[in-house]
């Protein structure tokens, strides 16, 4: 008979056969199957069953009477000894995996000593940021991708910026740049983007953008910092690297691009892309302060562009507003085609057509 498997469900005749056991301090294999009324067989199999898993035992050779055991003792006789060596089995590996995880400080200091630019360092610095930067650069040699979502805000800003990417250029090196869509109404910010155009550089604006990024030759990148007083993190892995330009590509493939010159054939779509993603912003509860930081436009404007929308849709609230503009998006989704959720969707709410051109 095969042995019993952890979890198997016993017969109604064995539970009883061992029920009886118990009762009556034993049981004759002989009478099982009349003391039950079940057949020879069943009786047979539960009794065998029984003996299996030790719960039915002779107290000698010499008696052919079988006694009900206790489970617990049962339990203990016919699975202590496995489960003592498997105890010893665990014990014995625990202490090889530590035998052979000591050795990580050893590997992990070789390795730093074999490849000292793969890793990660916090910079506080501004000065010290600025250098590494632009020694980066300087040495690049295929191309710098660039998240810069309130692009340049400030003269001081672009006599940073601008010197480092127009050498890049120069150098044939290609330079792309990633900033919001409010950038194109900052006189300096179009200005800059112009200087870098004209040299040969590629900018395009998105709605929405994560926070500043460089990465340099996808092997290089520089983050901002966990906290506010840590102002940059350089990342020197490769691996990481490669990951953050193929983030920055699925945003370069939705960004519109911009010349920083004149109206382009797209202005009143990115209007009305700002005013999407002001709907998108206000269906989650977010604050005036919150979505003007998230645009990258002044506290003001966001709020200007926030009551236009709640007087264009006839909201009484923010919420309202929201779900409404939301709502209306809905049901065109499925007869709009492409743009549902975006500025072509936005375009269809009566009034909005009007005051974006």
């Amino acid at each position: 008979m095969k042995p019993i498997e952890p979890g198997e469900t016993q017969s109604v005749t064995v539970m009883r056969l061992y029920q009886h056991a118990v009762r009556e301090g034993g049981i004759e294999p002989g009478q099982a199957a009349e003391q039950l009324q079940v057949s020879e067989d069943e009786a047979a199999a539960a009794l065998a069953e029984l003996r299996e898993l030790g719960l039915l035992r002779r107290l000698s050779v010499a008696h052919t009477r079988l006694v009900a055991i206790n489970p617990q003792t049962a339990a203990a006789d016919r699975l202590g000894p496995r489960e003592h060596s498997l105890r010893e089995e665990q014990s014995r590996l625990a202490r090889q995996r530590a035998a052979i995880e000591a050795f990580m400080p050893v590997h992990l200091e070789a390795a730093m000593g074999q490849y000292p630019a793969e890793g990660v360092e916090v910079v506080d610095d501004p000065e010290l940021l600025h250098k590494m930067i632009s020694e980066m650069t300087a040495v690049s040699q295929t191309e710098a991708c660039v998240i810069q979502p309130f692009g340049i805000r400030t003269q001081e800003e672009a006599d940073l910026g601008l010197p480092k990417y127009l050498n890049l250029l120069g150098r044939g090196v290609r330079q792309r740049t990633l900033c919001q869509h409010s950038v194109r109404y900052s006189a300096t910010t179009k200005q800059g983007v112009a200087a870098l155009c004209a040299a040969g550089a590629e900018v395009r604006t998105l709605d929405v953008l994560p926070p500043r990024m460089i990465v340099i030759d996808g092997s290089q990148a520089i983050l901002p910092g966990p906290d506010p007083a840590e102002l940059g993190v350089v990342v020197r892995n490769s691996a990481v690297a490669r990951y953050l330009t193929g983030v920055f590509d699925i945003f370069w493939m939705a960004a519109t691009p911009f010349s920083g010159l004149g109206q382009g054939p797209r202005d009143r779509d990115i209007s009305r892309d700002i005013d999407s993603a002001i709907v998108r912003l206000l269906t989650t509860g977010a604050k005036d302060e919150v979505i003007a930081r998230r645009l990258g436009i002044s506290l003001r404007t966001c709020r200007r562009r926030i009551a236009n929308l709640m007087d264009d849709i006839g909201a009484d609230s923010r919420f309202q507003a929201g779900y409404l503009a939301r709502q209306y998006e809905e049901r065109r989704a499925g007869a709009a085609g492409p743009g549902v959720g975006s500025a072509a969707t936005l375009r269809r709410v009566p009034g909005l057509a009007a005051r974006a051109s």
